[in-house]
């Protein structure tokens, strides 16, 4: 099929595609922030040239908007409905939001946030709102599994800030090297510590794992590799 003008316009503002290669640089921007970025460093991380990458996006300022709504949408809002009521419910909430925690400690460091804050407050802010949004809608998740029977009475909110307190070590590599821990090992091991101290002993019995070897690995490899 030829490719005409209007066809080669609409990819470029299909956010979608877009957003594939803004994704690109969630790897690099994590560990050294954007200010040193060039939009031909830029360009590079895309793959693209840089006159194809004017054509997606016309300005530097219009990449780190891009990026920072990819970072509210796919890694803080993956989860907006945490489902309750149920064994498979809270398990299936429990394994999301692990993952997610992981996540957000991951691509949110300080390198990029504290790039955003300097640069541009406003995306950060936006970022602050969204993260804290979540965290609420996660603690009235916990709230509502001790409630209906399923979890360990505690302090919800504590709960989640040790997760983020957790992940942020073990996402350090002198602190797994100082350990002597893998990042693979330290993720089961927390996943198992943090699924006892959770359920109640009846329930936790029949949380079926199977499947989560594989899920830990994709989540290693995406903290390691940048796969998105």
């Amino acid at each position: 099929m030829e490719t005409t003008n209007d066809t080669q316009s609409c990819r470029y503002t299909d956010e979608t595609i877009k957003n594939k290669y803004v994704a690109k640089l969630l790897h690099p921007v994590k560990t050294n922030g954007f200010q040193s970025l060039r939009m031909d460093d830029i360009a590079k991380t895309m793959d693209l040239s840089k006159a194809t990458l004017y054509k997606y996006f016309p300005s530097r300022d219009e990449i780190i908007d891009h990026l920072s709504q990819l970072f509210i949408r796919y890694i803080v809002g993956s989860e907006n409905q945490l489902e309750s009521g149920s064994l498979d419910a809270y398990v299936k909430g429990f394994k999301s939001s692990f993952a997610q925690t992981l996540l957000i400690a991951n691509y949110g460091t300080e390198a990029f946030f504290g790039d955003l804050r300097e640069v541009y407050p406003q995306l950060m802010a936006a970022i602050d709102v969204a993260v804290s949004e979540r965290n609420d809608r996660l603690r009235q998740f916990c709230e509502r599994g001790m409630a209906e029977g399923f979890f360990h009475e505690a302090n919800a909110t504590l709960l989640i800030v040790q997760d983020e307190l957790m992940f942020r070590h073990l996402l350090d590599p002198h602190y797994l090297m100082r350990h002597n821990l893998t990042l693979r090992g330290a993720v089961a091991d927390y996943y198992a510590i943090k699924k006892r101290q959770l359920f109640k002993p009846a329930v936790y019995e029949q949380v079926d794992d199977s499947g989560m070897a594989e899920r830990f690995e994709q989540l290693v490899r995406k903290v390691t590799y940048g796969v998105y």
